[in-house]
């Protein structure tokens, strides 16, 4: 199959892009051919459709927000780009008049590129599969978080409801951008165009079909981590025994309430945190931890693949503290390969990944339930290392390479074939 593949970002970094290059590189060994739709940063994949890539809404080593100069006709492009982009609905239906896919894979589009190509896909009659792995389509501040807690509270209230906690980093006028674009793509009812809607958790899922998406278009098909070195059945004996957090430094994913919990870790049990700062949150941590008194936390800053297998591989298990709704954090399935049980936030999709034996759940913000999770793993080495060997198993069949490229390509087939979708869930072994 020749499938066209479409993201607002095409390089190395991040959990939608470490999908998405792992996935190309499935597809490719199974004989399909990528062609690949994003904008053309400096450092974005160069593939031979480049001409077809749209301009960046800032300079082209500007890659998120909060490193553009944003003068007024930046922020105007900006606004544009987040409603609706006719540059990109242009050269979406010039790649597909010169490359001819089979089948659109779309992904994030929002911000930088709009979903005015998933009209262009549908003017071409091209059937079009749309990956949902966040809440962008429902919170207009990307996160669904509110006041430290998630928040769904637009669904029923409307989008308008946010310009009164100004929920987009702070800012009415961020917040109202994107509370105004989102209600123009209702409007014109772009995602009308989308014949498939894949979600990596099931409560995703729900949360498309309360958005109003009807079922029989939506699927269930978790994601899938492809390691790159071979798992320990054991445990290793650091100097300093140590529980990890690894991914993005930044207010959602919960970090306060692991530093707070780490206060009442036995002593000579270390917390380490590997990730890159975001929105100022390490500073912020870093003076709690100073304000508790805490001095068994590390932070660790960003890591590249190698190192970061090293820490996985040392550390005693891992934690995902999330405050809001993370729908398949990539750091559960990380941690899964090297045969390490998670204790992960009982919210969003987190316990479908972590199961009933491949680690422990607490109650998102409650640093007390936490402690009381990382005690009893630290305290229970047997039942620690038997959690390890369910997760590494349970990486190798519900989460295997083989199994999402399989069933995705039937999805494909059945769509180009006109066959149509049968069934909606995943069975997870």
């Amino acid at each position: 199959m020749r499938i066209l593949l479409a993201h607002k970002f095409m390089y190395r970094g991040g959990g939608t892009a470490t999908y998405i290059f792992a996935l190309w590189e499935e597809l490719e060994k199974r004989g399909h051919e990528i062609i690949p739709f994003t904008v053309a940063y400096e450092q974005t994949v160069p593939t031979k459709y480049k001409e077809f890539f749209v301009s960046p809404p800032a300079g082209k080593n500007e890659t998120h927000l909060r490193d553009m100069k944003l003068s007024p006709w930046t922020a105007l492009k900006l606004l544009g780009r987040a409603t609706w982009s006719i540059e990109a609905y242009r050269k979406a239906l010039a790649l597909v008049d010169a490359a001819k896919p089979d089948i659109a894979y779309v992904h994030n589009l929002y911000s930088y590129m709009s979903p005015s190509p998933i009209a262009a896909f549908k003017r071409r009659g091209l059937p079009i599969v749309m990956r949902v792995p966040d809440m962008n389509m429902v919170c207009p501040g990307l996160r669904a978080v509110r006041e430290g807690r998630a928040c769904l509270e637009c669904m029923d209230r409307g989008l308008m409801w946010s310009l009164r906690f100004r929920c987009h980093k702070g800012s009415l006028a961020g917040t109202a951008t994107r509370a105004l674009s989102m209600a123009v793509h209702r409007w014109v009812r772009v995602y009308e165009a989308v014949n498939l809607f894949v979600t990596p958790s099931e409560f995703m899922r729900q949360v498309l079909i309360k958005l109003g998406i009807p079922a029989e278009r939506t699927v269930h098909l978790p994601s899938f981590y492809q390691p790159n070195m071979t798992a320990m059945t054991t445990e290793q004996s650091p100097d300093r025994p140590y529980i990890l957090y690894l991914g993005r430094v930044a207010p959602e994913k919960g970090l306060d309430v692991l530093v707070e919990a780490a206060q009442w870790l036995p002593q000579g049990v270390e917390v380490w945190i590997a990730g890159g700062d975001r929105d100022g949150e390490r500073g912020r941590l870093e003076a709690l931890a100073e304000r508790l008194r805490v001095g068994n936390v590390r932070f660790l800053g960003h890591q590249e693949p190698e190192p970061l297998h090293g820490l996985i591989e040392g550390c005693l298990f891992t934690v995902v503290p999330s405050r809001w709704h993370d729908n398949c954090p990539m750091a559960v399935l990380e941690s899964f390969a090297h045969g390490k049980p998670v204790v992960g936030a009982n919210i969003g999709g987190i316990p479908e990944q972590i199961g009933e034996d491949c680690g422990l759940l607490f109650e998102p913000g409650d640093s007390r339930d936490l402690v009381a999770k990382l005690n009893y793993l630290l305290t229970h080495s047997e039942e620690r290392l038997k959690m390890g060997r369910a997760a590494l198993r349970r990486l190798e069949t519900v989460y295997s390479a083989e199994g999402h490229c399989g069933r995705l390509l039937g999805l494909f087939e059945a769509l180009t074939g006109g066959t149509g979708v049968r069934d909606t869930t995943f069975a997870v072994a």
